[in-house]
């Protein structure tokens, strides 16, 4: 068991990632897409270990049946909030998506999770093709 997700290693998280495949359980967008907010910088979606119900209310952290892949913006936007499935946590947090002005201008194919220097590729390709440039986060 895992008793720290911070010690999950490379490919324990891939195996959970492709149980969504490769996109949030939540806005199910692909890990690696480009999403913008109107007159903010691009944010590139990277995956997160999320808990479905808090680790502070069921405190077993280790729990792997409650937890999903989620990208960094769900699990912000979620928050430690409670909800009694992965489907009704979507829809709240879809309508918060909304509301932030969230937009996904960029999405990399699935293809590119087995060449991720296709993937590094394709989304340098983008990024030329709209004047922006990747800074390391």
């Amino acid at each position: 068991m895992i008793r720290d997700l911070k010690q999950w290693s490379d490919h324990q998280r891939w195996m959970l990632a492709a149980e969504t495949g490769f996109a949030c359980a939540y806005c199910q967008v692909i890990f690696g897409a480009a999403v913008r907010r109107p007159g903010r910088e691009h944010i590139i979606v990277r995956m997160q270990v999320d808990h479905v119900r808090p680790w502070s209310w069921t405190g077993r952290e280790d729990d792997l049946e409650n937890c999903v892949a989620a990208c960094q913006i769900c699990n912000g936007l979620k928050q430690d909030d409670i909800f009694d499935s992965v489907i009704n946590a979507r829809r709240h947090l879809d309508r918060l998506w909304v509301r932030a002005g969230f937009v996904v201008e960029f999405i990399p194919t699935r293809s590119n999770f087995e060449d991720p220097d296709g993937w590094a590729r394709e989304y340098a390709r983008y990024l030329r093709s709209i004047g922006a440039r990747m800074d390391a986060e």
